[in-house]
């Protein structure tokens, strides 16, 4: 079984998008998730663009599904909550969800891993380095607690408490 860790971001109605995402992918029956995982939730600045912060987490599951297949999974269910794959890259999500790992895989197609944000994104890097702080990323060869660690750029990035209830919350 491969182990997988994707990201899962939303800046548009968050609460609502987090947590029917992370339940989409939870139920998905051709996903086939077992030993699923979280990372807390972080509030981000939007990057590349002036719009409202994004709430991020990493979530992490084994599974026999093969890496082309989970990227189409996450497109699907992203596809399903409002997010169209024509909008531009840096511009408001109803709900993101991308593939930044599978096992130590490296590739190009048919999904680039490991997913470059890992290293650029602070909101990529530090809810990974909370999940799986010993995994060796495969290319740079360090640890992830290693790498966020080392990590120099400026981003606002802070934890926050999230209600996983399936009750509304206001934004």
């Amino acid at each position: 079984m491969a182990l997988v860790h994707l990201g899962i971001g939303s800046n548009l109605q968050k609460h609502k998008h987090i947590r029917a995402g992370v339940q989409a992918l939870l139920h998905h029956s051709g996903l086939q998730a077992q030993n699923v995982r979280l990372s807390r939730v972080f509030r981000s600045a939007a990057v590349g663009f002036a719009g409202r912060d994004f709430f991020n987490l990493v979530m992490s599951f084994h599974t026999h599904v093969a890496a082309g297949q989970v990227n189409d999974i996450c497109k699907e269910i992203e596809h399903e909550f409002g997010h169209s794959g024509q909008v531009a890259k840096f511009s408001p999500r109803t709900l993101d969800i991308d593939v930044l790992l599978y096992d130590q895989q490296v590739s190009a197609a048919p999904v680039q891993l490991p997913r470059a944000e890992i290293l650029e994104n602070a909101f990529v890097l530090w809810p990974l380095a909370e999940l799986s702080p010993l995994l060796v990323h495969p290319v740079m060869n360090q640890t992830y607690a290693r790498l966020w660690q080392n990590y120099r750029l400026e981003q606002r990035l802070e934890p926050v408490d999230f209600n996983w209830s399936l009750t509304p919350t206001s934004e």
